[in-house]
């Protein structure tokens, strides 16, 4: 081919980029306005492997590639680079060594692939192995062999650890009004009808020992509960993770004892099912992450007749199946398209402690409650090797998630009192402030391949300040039974859609 046919080639290339560029939904910008000079083709009969020929396309301005194109460029080349001499036994005809056998040979044959397509748009010529990509999709391709959906792991964890303080926020509220309604059935003896269950809850001194007036205490000593609670969302892509949707079930139980009017304690246990499934409208990903384990908590709250201060401690440890997909196109007759799947299995476990204090106002049936809460977690995720994958699999590192987060509320709520029990409707809102979370790598290595080559995907930052909204009602009954149902809704939290809606019963005895 001429230089001037080679170059008006070039220029026809040019034009279809840019319009696949334009109707991609993935954020990737406008070619460049000038293409880099390309040195005149090679001989066609050259298949002779030239290592770092990914690193070279994405950095010569013929595409704008993204951070995790060019990663995967990177660590494509590196691993690469490592198996020539041991996969290479003829250049000239593209021959595999004997020595290169198994997942390694088809990693070999995948990476070279990507090589010699990267040559021929740099100019290299017609290659033997190449899969006759544009631009835009060899970088969706090298999106493909990339293992960034294990950054979902951290999120999958994090949620459990919040619904399990979610439902410690409300077994604490609950006591607190147990101590001044839950006893309202027995006032009975003392005044009948409505009027004496007002007058119980808009005193000023809790119901039970505390209340001067009352011989024996009001309340029962002994309570347990049943929770149960369903979340759903989704989440944003970014450069580095994945768009997906997320929802999540969870059944907890627990127990509690008042050892005096003032001081409660308890346990917790429970258990959930999680699931993400990856969003390929948005993002160049195929997967899944289904997540189930359990949690055990202990608490106490002490509490005078305003003044409460609680704290808990307690782990979880999660089971976490991940399929991920590894797909793209040849328009190669000769090669066929790439249709892999990898598959793993991890463990996340997580110590978690809280840490709360606050203050209830009454006025007759309305109280307001200013309160502050420190929550902390932290957690490890156990490495892995992928299987089934040929070629494609990762040795994935463990990860180590550090979480400190403050939180300042205000809830309000009010009795309306009748004869068949108390009402009442509530609403809270939460400002919350992350100290310590941040971005983190993930290391991973082709597990196939050979030396330290690999990468290393950052995460997203977590959001620093964000919101959380919630409402709902809870019912006191006769004979010490009590119910409630709750919305909560995550605002301002970046890139994420979050909310979930609770219930649950208990019961003293």
């Amino acid at each position: 081919m001429s230089y001037g046919g080679f170059h008006a080639s070039v220029m026809r290339w040019r034009r279809h980029a840019f319009r696949n560029a334009k109707s991609a939904r993935v954020g990737l910008t406008t070619l460049l306005a000038a293409i880099t000079w390309i040195a005149p083709a090679q001989a066609q009969t050259d298949t002779t492997p030239t290592p770092a020929s990914l690193v070279t396309l994405v950095n010569s301005g013929i595409y704008a590639f993204n951070g995790l194109e060019r990663q995967a460029a990177a660590a494509n080349d590196a691993a690469y680079t490592s198996l020539l001499p041991i996969c290479t036994a003829a250049p000239q005809t593209g021959a595999v060594s004997a020595s290169c056998t198994g997942a390694t040979a088809q990693l070999f044959d995948r990476l070279r692939q990507l090589e010699d397509t990267a040559k021929e748009l740099l100019g290299g010529g017609a290659r033997q192995f190449s899969l006759r990509l544009s631009p835009q999709d060899l970088g969706f391709a090298l999106r493909w062999t990339a293992p960034e959906e294990y950054a979902a792991d951290g999120s999958v964890v994090s949620k459990f650890a919040n619904s399990q303080n979610a439902v410690l926020l409300n077994r604490f509220a609950a006591l607190r009004f147990a101590s001044r309604a839950g006893g309202l059935t027995k006032l009975e003896s003392h005044a009948s009808g409505t009027d004496g269950w007002m007058l119980a809850y808009n005193s000023d001194a809790a119901v039970g020992g505390a209340a001067s007036a009352d011989s024996t205490p009001l309340f029962s000593r002994w309570s347990a509960f049943v929770n149960a609670g369903y979340g759903t969302g989704f989440k944003d892509q970014t450069t580095f993770e994945d768009a997906f949707s997320f929802d999540g079930t969870e059944v907890s139980v627990g127990a509690d004892v008042r050892l005096s009017d003032r001081l409660v304690v308890g346990l917790l246990a429970g258990h959930t099912e999680r699931r993400v499934d990856f969003n390929s409208a948005e993002s160049i990903v195929d997967g899944s992450i289904r997540g189930n384990g359990g949690s055990g908590i202990a608490y106490v709250q002490f509490e005078t007749d305003a003044f409460f201060v609680n704290a808990s401690l307690g782990i979880q440890h999660l089971s976490l199946a991940t399929r991920r997909r590894i797909t793209y196109p040849s328009n190669n007759p000769d090669i066929p398209s790439v249709s892999e799947t990898s598959l793993s299995d991890t463990g996340a476990t997580s110590r978690i402690a809280t840490l709360g204090a606050g203050y209830t106002y009454h006025y007759r049936g309305l109280s307001a409650e200013p309160y502050l809460g420190l929550n902390y977690a932290n957690t490890t995720i156990a490495g892995f090797t992928e299987h089934g994958g040929n070629g494609f699999d990762f040795n994935v590192a463990g990860q180590s998630i550090k979480s400190l987060e403050g939180s300042a509320g205000l809830r309000f709520q009010y009795a309306l009192l009748g004869p068949f029990g108390v009402l009442v409707p509530y609403a809270y809102g939460e400002v919350r402030e992350q100290f310590s979370d941040k971005s983190r790598e993930i290391d991973s290595t082709y597990a196939d391949g050979v030396g330290p080559t690999g990468y290393q995907l950052p995460t997203d930052s977590p959001t620093k300040h964000y919101y959380v909204a919630g409402g709902g009602g809870s019912l006191v009954l006769k004979h010490g039974l009590q119910g409630f149902i709750q919305y909560v809704r995550v605002l301002h939290y970046e890139n994420y859609h979050d909310h979930v809606v609770s219930g649950g019963i208990r019961w003293e005895f």
